[in-house]
């Protein structure tokens, strides 16, 4: 993945990674992922959070998991029902474009928001005077929050979103440099920023990343990535990110394997994947990491 001649943008990459797990799926696990996220989907187009209310995170989350459902080569991955599978994508599509184009670049706040915002627009092609506002909004927030929010995920957040709306990529490359030197990580950080960093790394063509082995050491015993070294009890979202990131510098994933998928698979349920870390609300969020987690296995 990591070494094509031709450059995909990274958040393409996720959503075939996507597409991908709902192949392994059986036509009855593809139908039940599907309607599950469909379902996600609130009347004003928006996809909701947990407390019910449409959200730009969890409609970002939801519009990469419609892109994935979505034909391919002609051939859907609900077969028997082609014609009822590709309306209600097209329908969902049509009501988050209204959702978006409606919200306010102002309004959002937060550095995270103003990315899935970017994003967002970027994937349900508003106008571009709206993208323009949003990324100039996003670089102010990026400023902002320069303090709040751990570096190595702050510029791995940025540079995923300037990665899908900006052609340059020299331009890329010299704030991946800039972001890199000054982020540090340690055993005592979380496995979603060590990831970061080592993605960053990679982004700077650096043969093996210095902290991969730090990242491969949050491995749980009983399957999966932990949050941190410390707990037992693996999560899926570390799961996800440490096995796509493992995956983009070219770690050879084999010994992993046959456990991360258990894990994935005793946390599926109607549907949906859960956390992994014992809470069972299932949401849209989750159900992205466990099929992006299921999906770089089967590559």
């Amino acid at each position: 993945m990591a070494n094509s001649t031709s450059h995909i943008p990274i958040y393409s990459q996720m959503i075939a990674i996507l597409r991908n797990a709902l192949d392994m799926l059986d036509e009855q696990g593809r139908g039940e992922v599907i309607r599950f996220f469909l379902g996600q989907q609130n009347a004003d187009g928006g996809f909701h959070d947990r407390g019910g209310k449409s959200d730009l995170y969890y409609s970002l989350f939801g519009v990469m998991l419609l892109r994935a459902a979505e034909l391919e080569d002609g051939e859907p991955f609900e077969r028997e029902s082609a014609e009822r599978n590709m309306n209600f994508t097209s329908e969902s599509l049509l009501n988050l474009s209204q959702f978006i184009s409606g919200q306010s670049t102002a309004k959002v706040s937060g550095f995270i928001e103003q990315c899935c915002l970017v994003l967002l627009q970027k994937e349900l092609k508003t106008t571009r005077f709206s993208r323009i506002k949003s990324l100039i909004h996003l670089g102010r927030s990026f400023w902002k929050e320069r303090y709040s929010i751990n570096l190595s995920y702050r510029s791995f957040v940025l540079f995923l979103t300037l990665d899908a709306v900006l052609p340059f990529r020299g331009i890329l490359m010299r704030v991946a440099e800039r972001m890199l030197v000054r982020t540090t990580v340690d055993e005592h950080s979380p496995c979603s920023e060590v990831a970061a960093r080592v993605f960053l790394q990679k982004m700077m063509n650096r043969k093996e990343p210095d902290e991969l082995n730090l990242l491969d050491s949050f491995v749980g015993t009983s399957g999966g990535f932990k949050t941190f070294q410390h707990q037992d009890q693996a999560d899926m979202l570390s799961t996800a990110v440490a096995l796509f990131v493992l995956d983009y510098v070219g770690y050879d994933l084999r010994l992993l394997k046959p456990d991360c998928l258990d894990f994935i698979q005793q946390n599926y349920s109607d549907g949906a994947f859960l956390s992994g870390d014992g809470d069972q609300t299932a949401d849209v969020e989750y159900t992205f990491y466990g099929l992006l987690a299921l999906g770089v296995l089967g590559n």
